[in-house]
């Protein structure tokens, strides 16, 4: 309660619930982590026609979409490469579970040394010194998503509301 000019209390304007700033966040992430597994699911079993077109397009700008380097999805190859693919899963990994809650100068270190595994796949296939491995690409991509959503989740959750 706060006093007005009149003297009388009145109840003080509250700010969003920083809990639920965060879930709301938490939520974006996870919907936006699990996007391009879905069209790619979604184009499989329904007839999207040009609006599955475009959702596919929608990835173009963030992904060189190689279809030798993407996953298909029941016969639909993924917006995404298995790498991004990879990134976006752990982005939503990241959102739903968001642990641990490490401070940012140990998150640091790790989203560097993940960055480093996949510039390492990265090399070790383009200089060919190995095929595309699927798996590789997924759990690095995978590794760093979830490190980058659970380390912004944990600085945001640490920010005074």
């Amino acid at each position: 309660m706060t006093a007005c000019a009149s003297g009388r209390e009145t109840p003080a304007a509250h700010p969003a619930e920083p809990s639920s700033r965060l879930s709301a966040v938490r939520c974006a992430l996870a919907l936006l982590g699990v996007l391009p597994w879905c069209i790619a699911l979604a184009r499989s079993h329904l007839p999207l026609g040009e609006l599955g077109a475009a959702l596919d397009r929608l990835f173009v700008p963030i992904c060189h979409r190689m279809p030798g380097r993407s996953l298909a999805l029941e016969g639909v190859v993924m917006p995404l490469c298995s790498r991004c693919a990879g990134i976006f899963a752990g982005v939503a990994a990241g959102a739903a579970i968001a642990r641990p809650r490490l401070a940012m100068a140990t998150w640091r270190p790790i989203l560097i040394g993940l960055s480093a595994l996949m510039v390492l796949d990265v090399a070790t296939q383009d200089l060919g010194l190995r095929p595309v491995w699927h798996a590789t690409r997924l759990a690095t991509g995978l590794a760093f998503g979830y490190a980058v959503a659970a380390a912004f989740l944990t600085r945001l959750a640490r920010r005074p509301g």
